[in-house]
């Protein structure tokens, strides 16, 4: 039987070594990226980039935990295998949520409002059903964008509508 090699992901040592792979990719995103925002609203470019957080996140399914900070190195683990940043987690008691303060989010220019952020809808589906993963997860929980002038980092708060 042949064995295929693992794909390789943007950041991951494969990938790199193939400087020819990463060089065609960001004008090819930028093109699809003016042509998206084109065609859509941002409701429905944002709802679409969810969807796609919630595909990547079934793709890339994390381990089940027991604690937040367990939680926290398992999201950053994968996070690192794609080249997609990290994550500090914390707890707002007051407000009964999660915190989730992404950093390094790929960025295609300055697409997105604030610059640099075009992306972020798709964190929104990837954290939300990275967090459905987990045992004990409360379907009535829900995930959303904090408002911010700048693009890093960017904060989202899992809980209570």
């Amino acid at each position: 039987m042949d064995s295929q090699p693992p794909p390789s992901f943007p950041g991951s040592p494969s990938f790199q070594a193939d400087s020819s792979s990463a060089v065609h990719w960001r004008p090819f995103l930028r093109a699809l990226i003016e042509e998206i925002d084109s065609l859509t609203g941002v409701n429905e470019r944002d709802e679409m980039l969810r969807g796609v957080g919630r595909r990547m996140a079934r793709i890339l399914p994390l381990t089940a935990v027991g604690s937040l900070e367990s939680l926290e190195l398992e999201i950053n683990d994968t996070l690192e295998t794609i080249g997609w940043g990290s994550v500090q987690l914390s707890l707002n008691e007051g407000q009964r949520s999660l915190i989730i303060a992404h950093t390094g989010l790929p960025r295609i220019g300055s697409a997105g409002s604030p610059p640099g952020t075009w992306l972020a809808a798709l964190l929104e589906g990837l954290y939300e059903t990275w967090l459905a993963q987990q045992p004990g997860s409360d379907p009535n929980l829900t995930i959303r964008r904090e408002a911010s002038a700048t693009a890093s980092p960017i904060i989202l708060r899992f809980g209570r509508g």
